[in-house]
């Protein structure tokens, strides 16, 4: 190993231990953090940031992407807090009677001018779905011919959201969910889409 990649290695040092394609991802990042702020932020979680220890809500692993892979360690407390986010079900209410529908949760500051009624194609843009629906219409899979709950944007819109309302110890912010969805680097995209789906989505209706 080079000294430049000894170098890396210390600067992801998250207290866990890295599998070599999780590890090979955070250097590539770190080598291309110079083209972003959205790629320089995806590289570490808040928490690591804060040096407070979060785990999953099993309380099986880091609460982190690269944690997502490897067990906690012994000497992590079986006391230390867990992290989660809103299920897609919470952002897909449908306030009662609204006409046009609107969610029935409020949903949190969109950043640059955007609402619920955006198209998810001005922020979401990687997959072409039907009807060019907005952001509410893919979470509100309950509205009549308008059930997008099996696209990939489903849990990306909310992690995004979960991430701007900073709710139940989320991770990263709206600008690293973005950063995950939007990297070219192979891995990281299917890497957070799961951990935000299988780990993030913990607190429903």
């Amino acid at each position: 190993m080079s000294d430049k990649n000894s170098q890396i290695d210390e600067k992801i040092s998250v207290k866990e231990k890295l599998s070599p394609p999780s590890l090979e991802r955070r250097r590539a990042l770190f080598r291309g953090a110079g083209k972003g702020a959205a790629v320089l932020g995806a590289v570490v979680p808040l928490h690591t940031l804060a040096g407070e220890t979060l785990l999953t809500f099993d309380g099986k692993h880091h609460c982190s992407i690269s944690g997502m892979h490897s067990g906690v360690h012994s000497k992590t407390p079986t006391n230390s807090p867990v992290c989660g986010g809103y299920s897609p079900g919470w952002w897909g209410q449908v306030e009662n009677g609204s006409n046009p529908p609107a969610p029935r949760r409020t949903w949190p500051a969109l950043p640059g001018g955007l609402t619920y009624n955006s198209p998810t194609i001005d922020t979401f843009s990687k997959h072409t779905l039907a009807n060019n629906p907005t952001l509410f219409q893919v979470m509100a899979s309950s509205l009549p011919g308008t059930n997008y709950s099996s696209t990939d944007e489903f849990h990306w819109i909310c992690a995004w959201l979960n991430a701007l309302s900073n709710s139940f110890n989320f991770p990263y912010t709206g600008d690293q969910v973005l950063g995950f969805y939007r990297s070219a680097i192979p891995g990281v995209y299917d890497d957070a889409l799961k951990f935000f789906s299988d780990y993030m989505e913990t607190h429903t209706p």
